[in-house]
């Protein structure tokens, strides 16, 4: 490293350096957050300038390496870290000078002499040269415009940073136009590390990530990965047109879903889930980017290309998963939909790298679905019997190993394979045990909520139901039988073992059923005779119409109507 200084944003400005961004990186994110807090910023030391107080902020790191240029009228550096940063003050730039109201006559084209540069042969270069994802809009964004046009508005973060700061500074005086671009370039200094062509990017990437800068699991993998130029052609095909070339699949990415106690994006558990399921190995989550330079590391540009190519697939296979959005509303017979909502629901999202390797091994749709409904039965049995979820981890990667074994995968092989596990840790609960369960155990609300949501579906599964199909966000959790029982269900003689023997039983599954959120509400503690009447009203659900004609609801009904669930559920997972 040649060297790491504190630098005015100035010195990035001026002569023939040019600032190339990697194709690789990802896209500028900045959004209003970022933009209204360095406009906060400036106009702090804007304020300390005026009132004659020597001040300044620092806005991060900047990270430079020389490259190859055979144009000697440009001084090119990559641009290795804060392209969000320099792409922004490039844009503070431009919206100054669009601004421009003409009071100083120089004012607007020394403003653009610092985000374009002119050679002794009169050829103009931008400041910043984009990544081919953003190029056409910062483009766009750094045309020369005549006196008072403005770029046209766009749905684009690089269009909508211009905007923002044109309305920003549009009301300035040229004065403080003027003021403003100064102490921008002068007051916000940033640390300036130059590297050496000869130094190792990647183990700069490294040190800022353990630093806590915010680079991303992938980021840094693709950067690790497209160092290596004789995969740099197969950027576009091979990584590009999956996780970054529409607006859609970008938002895919990065919307999270519960794993363990951190929310993790759907690409970090895609690259967990595929490197599970490339070792075989437990792997770290929170030390994901190191497990995969450790596994890449010896591996020739042929062999990385072959594992390109196979995330390529499985990332594929994880795009086309039913989503939280698909699943929102469903029916009992859309089977791959409703096991999907099962894992989505019981928050099981360690059974990923299974379904990928399921999917991966098994090419008839029937025989993957007949496989899934086996899965689904085990999580269901072992959620209901209150077995633990702890284990998980470490038995799907073993249980994809068994499976890796076997020379045809099916659902009759996949069932033997299940049910040799013994230990409660991982054991197949059997019918005896899951029928009891019903009586006896009692779940969380939202696991019980699944559950006879999953019930409530099968009972609609007949041609003779005018609704089939059921949103689980449409339901609550209600007690039929009031926690608070004692106000509107007393029993005369009741002692204190028949209280609490009370208390027990009406926390199990069948005093638990579904209404709607209103009705929940409405009804509270009422009485039997008032709950009745409502749920005879407004109730459509069978798991509670069915028991409407009884003339009390005790114990005894509980457990009839845990007996007619078990039977049910017994149907439902075999």
């Amino acid at each position: 490293m040649q060297s790491a200084n504190k630098e005015i944003l100035l010195s990035f400005f001026q002569n023939n350096y040019q600032y190339e961004i990697p194709f690789f990186q990802r896209s500028y994110v900045w959004d209003e957050e970022n933009w209204e807090l360095l406009l906060e910023h400036l106009q702090d030391e804007v304020e300390a300038h005026t009132n004659n107080k020597n001040s300044e902020h620092f806005i991060g790191t900047i990270i430079t390496k020389p490259l190859k240029h055979n144009n000697f009228n440009v001084q090119a550096l990559q641009l290795i870290d804060g392209q969000q940063r320099l792409t922004t003050i490039a844009i503070m730039l431009k919206a100054l000078a669009d601004t421009a109201k003409g009071e100083y006559e120089n004012l607007k084209k020394n403003l653009l002499s610092y985000i374009q540069f002119t050679d002794n042969r009169d050829e103009k270069y931008l400041r910043i040269e984009h990544s081919k994802t953003d190029a056409p809009y910062f483009q766009e964004v750094m045309k020369i415009l005549a006196d008072g046009e403005k770029v046209p508005l766009h749905d684009n973060s690089i269009n909508q940073a211009y905007h923002y700061f044109f309305d920003a500074f549009n009301d300035l005086t040229d004065a403080e136009r003027d003021t403003y671009s100064q102490v921008l370039l002068r007051k916000l200094p940033v640390i300036a590390m130059f590297l050496n062509e000869e130094d190792d990017e990647q183990e700069i990437f490294d040190t800022i990530n353990s630093l806590g800068v915010r680079l991303t699991i992938s980021e840094l993998l693709k950067n690790f990965i497209f160092r290596d130029k004789d995969l740099q052609p197969h950027y576009e095909d091979l990584w590009y047109s999956i996780f970054e070339e529409e607006e859609e699949d970008i938002e895919f990415w990065n919307d999270k879903k519960t794993s363990g106690r951190i929310p993790r994006t759907n690409l970090e558990l895609l690259l967990y889930c595929f490197l599970i399921v490339e070792t075989g190995n437990e792997v770290r989550l929170d030390k994901l980017f190191n497990e995969y330079k450790n596994y890449l590391k010896n591996k020739t540009s042929k062999e990385k290309l072959e594992f390109l190519k196979r995330l390529k697939l499985t990332a594929t296979t994880y795009r086309n998963f039913p989503t939280s959005k698909t699943i929102n509303e469903i029916a009992f017979k859309e089977t791959e939909k409703r096991v999907f909502h099962v894992i989505e629901f019981l928050e099981i999202t360690t059974v990923y790298p299974l379904l990928l390797f399921i999917y991966a091994n098994v090419d008839d749709g029937d025989e993957r679905l007949d496989i899934l409904e086996v899965l689904e039965s085990y999580l269901v049995r072992r959620l209901v019997c209150k077995l633990t979820t702890k284990n998980y981890n470490r038995f799907f990667i073993q249980f994809v190993n068994d499976l890796k074994k076997e020379k045809t995968l099916d659902s009759e092989v996949f069932e033997e394979k299940l049910v040799e596990f013994t230990e409660d840790s991982n054991r197949f609960p059997n019918d005896a045990d899951f029928k009891d369960a019903f009586y006896n155990n009692y779940l969380y609300n939202k696991f019980a909520r699944e559950i006879l949501f999953i019930i409530a579906l099968y009972k609609l599964d007949n041609a003779y139901s005018s609704v089939t199909k059921l949103s689980l966000e449409s339901y609550s959790v209600e007690h039929m039988m009031p926690k608070k029982w004692e106000a509107n269900w007393r029993v005369s003689g009741m002692n204190d073992d028949d209280k609490a023997k009370r208390n027990r039983k009406l926390k199990t599954m069948g005093n638990l059923t579904l209404v709607t959120q209103q009705l929940n509400s409405k009804m509270r503690n009422a009485s039997w005779a008032k709950k009745r009447k409502l749920l005879d009203k407004y109730g459509m659900l069978t798991i509670t119409t069915d028991y409407l004609k009884l003339d009390a609801w005790d114990e005894a009904a509980i457990d009839d109507r845990a007996t007619d669930l078990a039977d049910t559920a017994l149907k439902i997972w075999e």
